[in-house]
């Protein structure tokens, strides 16, 4: 059966945005494509694009341009998801997670609580936040507690985005309200 790469678009964008922002490399993306045409008699073309893209700027203009009707609000859960897991494994640095966090917070498809949290959150980018200071022990602690409610998203798991967004989706209001309640910006 030939792989349509419009079955990826979700995990597309997510791709371009990480490697927007440095946190995966050309190769991880490559890498994935290449399995893809591997695994098929016959794919689009567009995954050949990705897997022969010689520049990080030509491989993100592929990747947006193949991620046109992503659903933009899983997308982004899903990027938090991924960063919550880059975090407690230490394969993030914690400002370059606030530079993300910061242009997601625009994204006018997250509730109103999200995007408030979000946008809080990402003001924080221009502190050092590796200190003792108690303010930023507590704010930290906060902001992986929000993060931890996307945390079943992984780049391994694509296929079950959908499914896990839904699941999210009936409980995170709730979730929010209690961080909320405890956020002290």
């Amino acid at each position: 059966m030939k792989e349509n790469i419009a079955n990826h678009q979700n995990l597309l964008s997510v791709f371009a945005i990480l490697r927007k922002y440095g946190i995966i490399t050309n190769k991880e993306i490559t890498d994935w494509a290449d399995a893809v045409l591997a695994s098929e008699a016959a794919s689009d073309y567009a995954f050949i694009e990705i897997s022969t893209s010689a520049s990080t700027h030509n491989l993100i203009k592929i990747l947006e341009k193949n991620a046109m009707n992503k659903n933009t609000e899983m997308v982004c859960r899903v990027i938090l998801g991924i960063i919550y897991h880059l975090l407690t494994e230490n394969l993030i640095a914690f400002k370059d997670s606030l530079r993300v966090i910061s242009e997601i917070s625009y994204e006018e498809g997250l509730t109103e609580d999200e995007q408030f949290l979000l946008y809080g959150y990402s003001e924080f980018s221009s502190y050092e936040l590796q200190g003792e200071y108690d303010g930023f022990r507590l704010y930290r602690e906060n902001f992986f507690e929000f993060l931890s409610f996307y945390k079943n998203f992984t780049l391994t798991n694509h296929r079950e985005w959908s499914s896990i967004h839904e699941t999210l989706l009936t409980e995170l209001s709730e979730k929010l309200e209690m961080v909320k309640g405890n956020y002290p910006y």
